[in-house]
């Protein structure tokens, strides 16, 4: 009897000790903590990283009760903690450094972290505790207490206690960390429509027509017309993805024909017409103005259906070629956004370069098409 009266007085010693010690552990840390609203607390990790991780979890908690008791400060449930702390890959201990001190700061929204070493001593815990300012990473209070082990998995076991029956608390759902999109970050989808004016060059195969070329014929046509889809990152970045249709024909004109010279030639309407389907996409930079005005280059391919009025081909019929060509531009442009609705005016220098055989598998025919055209879109921004 007397056995068991003097363990029940130890027992009892022990709590009322590490009880005060908690108290004295929160009243410090929170009595230097001006300005500080919302916290977060990290488990306690040995400081010879040696033994169980347990100790700092149980100590933690314990500590996460007194500062919720004192209503001084908003806690981050320890849910919440773990999974940020897994997602971040950072130990769920005490072992936080001063960057990543600032990172969590910024995804928990809190304006301090607690943090702290324990060290095993003949006493007990020592517990030495720090509160971490996550804008600097500057510990701005510190406390040291010592507290007894007296949980499972310590010196001492505690003894189960039977615990009263609780009504079924409903859990929230939680709530996914969602990444908040910058302002200048967005998408948009257009439809567009061009016109300009254009030239073209053809170099007739050497082998056949001894180098013939006639160059700068001039060109009339419509388009693009078609649809793009792109958009642009936080900074200044973009891109965008373009399907076109245009359409260029040669005008009755008298030209030269560059080489062999021959000048003062009757060029007949309609010598070279082509209509060309573009996929082509454009890297683009841009200002981080309301008006926002971009530069960019673009590469793609382009289906081309070549025809004339007067070239024939193998079959001596009227030139009707299908070829795949190259195309290049530099876009210089305007975009205006307001609310999902976007609108652009552009200008841009452009070549589509191909090539037709006629039907003759020994020949190949240059064909390029220079020039410049004018492009306005309007679309919706997502």
């Amino acid at each position: 009897m007397f056995k068991k009266l003097i363990l029940s007085l130890i027992l009892l010693s022990s709590s009322v000790y590490a009880q005060d010690s908690y108290d004295k552990l929160a009243s410090e840390l929170s009595s230097k903590s001006e300005g500080i609203k919302k916290l977060a607390i990290i488990p306690f990790s040995y400081a010879d990283n040696t033994s169980s991780t347990k100790d700092g979890a149980v100590i933690a908690e314990r500590l996460t009760m007194k500062l919720i008791n004192m209503q001084k400060f908003e806690i981050i449930e320890r849910s919440v903690l773990n999974k940020v702390l897994d997602e971040l890959k950072l130990q769920n201990s005490g072992a936080i450094d001063a960057g990543s001190a600032k990172e969590l700061g910024k995804v928990l929204g809190v304006d301090a972290l607690i943090t702290g070493t324990l060290i095993p001593t003949a006493s007990g815990i020592e517990v030495n505790a720090r509160v971490i300012k996550t804008e600097t990473a500057q510990a701005i209070a510190a406390s040291q207490v010592t507290v007894q082990k007296d949980w499972y998995g310590g010196d001492v076991q505690a003894m189960p206690q039977k615990t009263e029956y609780q009504q079924p608390q409903a859990q929230t759902q939680k709530q996914p960390i969602s990444r908040v999109r910058s302002p200048n970050e967005y998408g948009f989808f257009d439809v567009m429509v061009g016109a300009g004016s254009q030239t073209v060059d053809i170099k007739w195969d050497t082998t056949k027509f001894g180098g013939l070329e006639m160059n700068a014929l001039t060109a009339s046509g419509g388009g693009p017309i078609g649809l793009r889809v792109g958009g642009f990152g936080k900074g200044v970045v973009g891109g965008d993805f373009e399907f076109s249709v245009s359409k260029h024909y040669t005008d009755a004109q008298k030209g030269t024909i560059t080489f062999p010279l021959i000048a003062n030639v009757n060029y007949p309407a309609g010598l070279i017409d082509a209509t060309s389907i573009g996929l082509s996409g454009d890297l683009l930079f841009r200002t981080l103005t309301k008006a926002q005005f971009y530069l960019g280059i673009g590469l793609g391919l382009s289906i081309n259906n070549i025809q004339s009025t007067v070239i024939k081909d193998y079959y001596n019929k009227l030139l009707n070629e299908t070829a795949v060509g190259f195309m290049f531009r530099v876009p210089i442009g305007l975009r205006f956004n307001a609310d999902n609705v976007t609108f652009f005016m552009e200008y841009r220098a452009e070549i589509n370069a191909t090539s037709f055989n006629r039907g003759f598998g020994n020949e190949t025919n240059n064909l390029t098409f220079n020039g410049s055209r004018f492009v306005f879109g309007v679309g919706s921004k997502f």
